[in-house]
């Protein structure tokens, strides 16, 4: 068989040793055996930290055009005034009216920093995570996976196949997305067609839950394409987020 590697496991190895952080109901709970909250440049953290927050208030304020310069050049098309208007809905229409900020915590990691700001809603209180590079600039902004992985990898394929390559790219995890854009998604995924012609659909789907020794739960499936079946195997952390994606010719 040929195995085509679309996110690349082994590049996360180092970054995700000693971190990683779970979801709890709607709120997130931090693991940090060998990082810690405070960081030793206070001025970094102070300025993720201004960044994060006004970041969230713009977005809450509907006032989107505003977050655009925020966001790294390769995150900038992802940021139109539709998806944010779309995004804005769904979160108002889930989570009940936004209520305010509870607290900020900031996470510099030998890879992305991450600042964790917990937001009150109506309904539910939970963690939004904004992911800097290290030039400062946000890759992306995390929200609590609340589904099912069977749930999230269906989504995530079904996104992929309609174009929705910003929407799929919302389920990777932090650290992958300060290198994963939707442009790379888009040419992966038509590489993929162009080698084994329109995608038809979803023929099967199978999960392999981790183990108290491997906690990460793997996804595989089965997927229709014209000229040619693919397997797919999607690999979720413990925060149901997606760490790596192999697609295995049948």
């Amino acid at each position: 068989m040929k195995i085509s590697r679309f996110i690349a496991v082994s590049t996360l190895s180092a970054l995700l040793a000693g971190f990683s952080y779970q979801t709890s109901g709607y709120a997130q709970k931090l693991h940090l055996p060998s990082l810690t909250a405070q960081s030793n440049n206070q001025d970094t953290s102070a300025i993720l930290k201004e960044k994060a927050e006004t970041i969230i208030e713009l977005f809450f304020a509907q006032d989107f055009e505003k977050i655009t310069p925020y966001a790294t050049p390769e995150l900038r098309n992802d940021l139109s005034q539709e998806r944010m208007e779309r995004l804005w809905n769904r979160v108002n229409t889930n989570n009940g009216q936004f209520k305010g900020r509870k607290q900020t915590q900031v996470i510099e990691t030998p890879g992305s920093d991450l600042v964790f700001v917990t937001l009150e809603f109506e309904n539910v209180t939970e963690d939004w995570i904004v992911i800097f590079n290290d030039s400062q600039e946000v890759v992306g902004v995390d929200f609590p996976n609340i589904e099912n992985i069977e749930t999230i990898a269906q989504q995530f394929v079904e996104d992929i196949a309609e174009g929705n390559y910003s929407e799929a790219r919302g389920f990777l995890h932090p650290f992958l997305k300060e290198s994963i854009f939707s442009t790379q998604i888009e040419t992966e995924w038509n590489q993929i067609i162009a080698q084994n012609g329109d995608f038809k659909g979803i023929k099967d789907m199978r999960v392999r839950l981790g183990s108290s020794i491997d906690s990460t739960d793997i996804v595989v499936m089965d997927l229709q394409f014209n000229r040619a079946d693919e397997q797919i195997v999607i690999i979720f952390d413990s925060s149901r987020s997606i760490i790596g994606l192999d697609f295995v010719e049948q």
